[in-house]
């Protein structure tokens, strides 16, 4: 019962601190190669989201991971992608890997992270990231979304989440590569 409000606690201290509500605008390193922050308007509304993130990569296979800078299994699962990221951004190859999180990431904690993942990263308001994540259906985080260089879905595990495994990941995009 104890370890239960504990947890309650701090889900609720997460998701309401002061730092999650801030408006402020991320700031990027121009250091950091290989890593940019995309802003989203704030009045985009939730049906268009994903369109509008998908737009900015036409042409390209794109790998969206919906994460949060306070998920401990978002974290390692960006530790264990950067090998293959390495190997594709290495040969060039026509991949966007892109980042969705909201508000719930501190604002503070984002930008210490974001510059050491790269990418393309997107903080959501928490209305769009929740309404984005209802839309599509995403129960928890991390979830992985793979979309063909024509637009076309070609791999999601938005029904089980979780990081799905190097080899499952990596044949994903190989397969959306070579369609």
């Amino acid at each position: 019962m104890k370890k239960n409000l504990l947890f309650i606690a701090t889900f609720v201290l997460i998701f309401n601190s002061s730092c999650a509500q801030q408006k402020a605008k991320p700031v990027v390193s121009p250091k950091k190669a290989n890593v940019t922050l995309v802003q989203i308007p704030e009045n985009t509304a939730t049906d268009k989201l994903l369109a509008a993130i998908e737009k900015q990569y036409k042409g390209k296979v794109i790998l969206i991971d919906f994460w949060a800078t306070w998920c401990g299994p978002c974290m390692m699962a960006m530790k264990q992608i950067d090998p293959i990221k390495e190997k594709y951004l290495k040969e060039k190859k026509d991949i966007a890997f892109v980042y969705v999180t909201g508000e719930t990431s501190p604002l503070q904690n984002f930008n210490e992270v974001m510059p050491t993942i790269k990418g393309y990263h997107y903080r959501l308001t928490n209305s769009q990231f929740s309404g984005l994540l209802k839309s599509l259906g995403i129960k928890g985080i991390p979830s992985y979304l793979v979309i063909n260089k024509d637009g076309t879905k070609s791999y999601d595990n938005i029904a089980e989440g979780g990081y799905p495994g190097d080899d499952i990941i990596t044949s994903e995009i190989d397969k959306a590569l070579t369609k």
